[in-house]
């Protein structure tokens, strides 16, 4: 009992810190609604910079209070399809400029881990990704571990920033 009283005591007094922005764990951080601002993949050899969504990408990354996740990234410039129904050639154009994937999370430390149920590339399905993050004011950056480029099939790292909209 006197465990719980103090641990509530901790909370309220947190809810009342003028500097709960930079005493926040990033677990309640990451809570809410991220527009991603950019994506970059680092290869691990040679320190190679590529945007694999162009110069602008756009895209939604949201993780609830429950620990659920839903997040989408897109290309810049995708080219609308031009009749109402894509043909085959227009489909692959607009889905190799994107991603989207949903699970759940957990962060521990400064890892933000992702376990991906469903996935736009099938192979991420049922797999754990994690990026490490840095949170400063509004602004997310999260570098990921390395991994086998989908482009190049070289090892590399990505990093991404979102920033908190809601």
């Amino acid at each position: 009992m006197k465990r719980m009283i103090a641990i509530a005591l901790s909370l309220i007094a947190g809810l009342f810190s003028p500097s709960m922005a930079l005493a926040q764990e990033p677990s309640s951080a990451v809570v809410g609604v991220w527009k991603v601002l950019s994506v970059e993949t680092k290869e691990v050899t040679s320190g190679k910079v590529v945007k694999p969504f162009g110069d602008q990408p756009t895209g939604t990354f949201i993780f609830s209070h429950g620990g659920h996740m839903a997040g989408m990234q897109f290309g810049t410039n995708r080219k609308a399809a031009a009749g109402p129904n894509a043909t085959e050639a227009e489909r692959a154009a607009l889905f190799s400029s994107m991603t989207a994937y949903s699970g759940t999370y957990k962060v521990v430390g400064k890892k933000l881990i992702f376990n991906i149920e469903n996935s736009s590339i099938q192979s991420w399905n049922g797999t754990e990704r994690t990026i490490n993050i840095e949170i400063n004011g509004t602004k997310l950056t999260g570098t990921s571990d390395p991994f086998k480029s989908l482009i190049s099939g070289l090892d590399v790292v990505a990093v991404v920033t979102w920033e908190k909209v809601e």
